[in-house]
Order: structure tokens, then sequence, then C-alpha cells
């Protein structure tokens, strides 16, 4: 095989080496629909986009890659959210390198673990999380270990489209909805499963869990009709930062985002997509499915993964 696509299937095996350990997908560039006239006000209507190729996480980051991170970067003090909360590898971590036992959020630690273990640090308990999907984590801790793993987060657009492919699906697996496809909905609600356990729910480039398990932070700002706005360009992504770190103003007939200033305010936001464990069905696991959240959220069903853009 000779030619541009030969050299992007080389190119996704080589980043992919040195991807998170779930391994990476290539996402071939051209065209895709993304929106929904039959879902929420904000994905509708539906439009073409171009989107070049790039490489995307098969599967949300874990507990263990990102307990991993944390530990080689030390980087324990510069995460945001708790996501050691529901990681007895994380606790474990944070208590080692705490110099204060006293200080509250070793206290938190340290009562935290014991509620996961029963009284004990336990390596089966570590070794059972381990290919969890990790959570609690905020937009920004999202953004720094997708940074030192050479990734980036997915634009709203290119999550869309690995999710959905070029068809227009309803869902990663199609356009019915069917029970055990997916980590979501009723007798899903005590928490996520290990990443990629629902393999008849893979995309059509092969992701899994892009619907249920958790949701998944991807890197635009929100914006009501930013991708009705895009045009013809490729590649289009959320609203941009302004000079003075405000973001521009929202579409008035709406008045949804009433303080356009970013950072942790309230109503700024940025988007996750996908639908968590606790997610009603079969609305919240729409491909097209749109929420907004504060960046500085770590909510117990939100995740993320990594994608990486193709040279």
């Amino acid at each position: 095989m000779t030619g541009p696509v030969s050299a992007l299937l080389l190119a996704g095996v080589a980043l992919g080496a040195t991807a998170p350990d779930g391994g990476m997908v290539l996402v071939p560039a051209g065209e895709f629909v993304m929106g929904s006239p039959d879902g929420g006000w904000d994905e509708a209507p539906p439009r073409r986009l171009q989107v070049r190729a790039f490489l995307i996480d098969r599967t949300p980051v874990t507990n263990a890659q990102f307990a991993r991170w944390v530990r080689d970067a030390n980087a324990g003090d510069r995460i945001e959210g708790g996501w050691w909360r529901y990681s007895a590898e994380g606790c474990r971590d944070l208590l080692a390198g705490d110099r204060a036992a006293d200080s509250p959020r070793h206290r938190a630690v340290t009562a935290a673990l014991a509620a996961m273990a029963g009284g004990g640090s336990g390596d089966a308990l570590i070794k059972a999380q381990a290919d969890l999907p990790v959570r609690g984590v905020t937009w920004r801790d999202a953004a720094a270990f997708a940074a030192a793993r050479g990734c980036r987060l997915a634009t709203e657009a290119e999550w869309e489209k690995a999710a959905r492919g070029s068809d227009g699906r309803i869902f990663p697996w199609g356009n019915d909805w069917q029970v055990g496809r997916c980590r979501a909905g009723p007798g899903a609600q005590s928490g996520p499963v290990t990443v990629g356990s629902f393999p008849a729910g893979a995309s059509p480039y092969g992701c899994l869990d892009m619907a249920g398990n958790v949701w998944e932070w991807v890197a635009d700002w929100y914006g009501e009709r930013e991708y009705v706005r895009a045009g013809e360009a490729p590649d289009p992504t959320g609203p941009p930062g302004l000079p003075d770190g405000r973001l521009p103003a929202p579409d008035p007939a709406l008045n949804l985002l009433r303080d356009p200033r970013q950072g942790r305010e309230t109503d700024t936001r940025k988007v996750i997509r996908g639908g968590g464990y606790a997610s009603r069905v079969p609305f919240d696991v729409r491909t097209t499915r749109r929420l907004a959240m504060n960046p500085g959220a770590d909510d117990p069903d939100l995740g993320f993964r990594c994608a990486r853009s193709v040279p």
C-alpha cells in the first residue's frame, strides 16, 4: 500500500505506540454530518463539516494510566480534581508523598482509601480499579495529562466524528437503541466498568465507550451555535477566548450563558460528550448529545480520552 492513506496508517501505528496504553485509532479525513434535528436545541440543525485526519484513544484514560503520570511527574499537588476518591492507587501515592500527616487533604485521602478498601490499602483493590476510567478530573487536569503524553483533547467535532462515523448514526453502533451496548441507565448506577467492556458498542472506527461509562471532556469552549456558524472551514472549534480573557457574548435570544468570562465562574463552560453510567438512556448517550460543564468540575462520572493530530 502506498500513498497518503498508507502514510496515515503508518503514522497511526507509530504514534499509537507512544500513546496511552489502550492504543489509538485513526479517523480519516473527510466530511461528516454533525448535529441532529431530533435532539437538544443546541444540536440543530445538522450540518456537514470537514475534519482532517486525527488519532484518538480507543478507550478512555484509566486509573492506572493517570496514577502513573501523576506519580512520574510528581504532579499530585497540581491536580485540581479529587480523582483519588475513586483510585486506591492514587490515594496510596498521595499519602506516600504527603509531608503533613495532619493536613485536611491527608485526612480526606486516608478516609477515602479506608472507605474503598474496607480499612486496608489492598493491592488487589488497586489491581481491580486499574482499568476503570479515571474520573473526578477537571478540564485542566485532563488537558495537562494529554499534553504530557504529546497529545491533546479532541475537538468537539473530532469527538463526534469518531463516535458516529460518516453515516450520521445516532449511537456509535448504529441507529437503534440496544440494551447491552454500553454502561448506562437503570442497573448501571453503581459506577463505571472496565474500559472496553462493551465491544458490541464500538464506533465505526473502533472506538469503545463513546456511549456511557463516563462523560468525556473535549477541548472546546461551549458555544450554542458555534458549529452552525462554522461554514466550510475544516476542523471547526468552539468559540475562542478574547484577548481580555472573555468569551464572545452568547446569543442574546437564548440567554443561556449569562456570564461569558473564562475560568471557574458559574456560567462559563467547556463541552462534555458521550454520557456516563448514570445517564438517561437513550437520550444522553446519543452521538450528538452536548452538555456544557464548568471546567473546574470533577464529577464522579466525568473522565476523558486523548487525541492527536496526524502530520
